[in-house]
């Protein structure tokens, strides 16, 4: 009897065509995570690459034909870097697609959303923009514990130690570097006053340092290379950024581990009269990956929406929790409230 109803269920839950644009970490994790949900059918990966191959057996296309695709795809996850490929990518693709994507230049959310949300619902298409663990997952502890005693200081977050995905993209970007990682170090003593006293609000760049390993191409002028890294707004100008010269074969070991860390927490009094400390961790061994299961999460809540002709472009911020479960409000309700 159970198997017939799985039967019944699958063939009324028709599993959504979905593709991956770009085969980095972000993507490679993004194909693993879509193997183990039955409500995704993955048909395509799209990359700037020739002759790539997959340990799935997906078939692959240059990003370039993409848009034949139109009729035969419901959604892309587009994992391209923050630094400039979503920026582009984003608004040509929602045009005929469904996305979601793990934007995180957070200077430039508001602006990049906003945008994005005109051309979806004129195009009626659903996107959920910044769907990573940060923007995305810490953005909506940051949000809860603002949203407790407001009349308090703000959340404090720290990031790392860890692999930034989004840093490292963005110094690969400049001329004469051929590869790079930059690491989060969050500040610890700053961290302990966030812990411990009441109302503390440091500085946005004193909470964290940024230590940058960089292998230059032939002929590439280091202290030119450095003075871009140091002084790119919205990454690294203001803060304690050190930056390392190393061999390739050094950063290739580095690039095997990709792990991070994340830290929300409010520390007040309740009326003024009951300590109260609220905190939300995440230690994780892969950066991509982790990302990659949050934005197959949000494909969930991009199926749904556009099922139910909501078109546009969504944060989590404009998500109900229920969304981003697979599982009917029913047995949400028995088992998870």
């Amino acid at each position: 009897m159970d198997e017939v109803k799985k039967e019944e269920t699958k063939k009324i839950l028709k599993p959504m065509k979905v593709a991956i644009v770009g085969y980095g970490n972000l993507g490679k994790g993004v194909e693993c995570a879509l193997q183990a949900r039955e409500e995704f059918e993955l048909v395509k990966i799209f990359s700037n690459r020739a002759g790539l191959k997959s340990p799935f057996g997906t078939e692959f296309e240059l990003t370039k034909h993409v848009e034949k695709y139109a009729k035969k795809i419901d959604l892309l996850f587009l994992c391209g870097g923050s630094y400039s490929d979503i920026e582009k990518i984003g608004p040509k693709t929602i045009k005929l697609f469904n996305t979601v994507d793990s934007f995180d230049t957070h200077a430039k959310l508001e602006k990049y959303i906003t945008s994005l949300d005109k051309i979806a619902k004129k195009s009626l298409k659903v996107a959920v923009s910044a769907g990573g663990w940060d923007p995305g997952l810490m953005s909506m502890m940051r949000l809860i514990f603002n949203s407790i005693a407001p009349e308090h200081t703000f959340a404090n977050a720290f990031w790392g130690e860890g692999v930034s995905q989004g840093h490292s993209d963005a110094i690969r970007r400049i001329k004469g570097v051929k590869n790079a990682i930059q690491y989060t170090i969050p500040n610890k003593s700053v961290m302990k006053k966030c812990a411990s006293k009441f109302d503390y609000v440091p500085k946005p760049t004193e909470k964290h340092g940024r230590l940058c390993y960089v292998v230059l191409e032939e002929g590439a002028e280091a202290s030119a290379i450095k003075e871009q890294i140091i002084n790119m707004p919205n990454y690294f100008l203001g803060y304690n950024t050190i930056v390392k010269f190393v061999s390739e074969d050094k950063l290739m070991k580095m690039q095997n581990k990709m792990y991070h860390k994340g830290y929300v927490v409010k520390n007040f009094k309740c009326s003024n009269k009951f300590a109260t400390r609220l905190s939300f961790n995440l230690d994780i061994e892969s950066n991509p990956y982790f990302t990659a299961e949050i934005m197959v999460m949000l494909g969930g809540a991009v199926k749904k929406l556009h099922s139910e002709k909501k078109y546009g472009a969504y944060s989590v911020f404009d998500l109900p929790l229920s969304y981003l479960s697979n599982i009917d409000r029913s047995t949400l309700l028995k088992t998870m409230l």
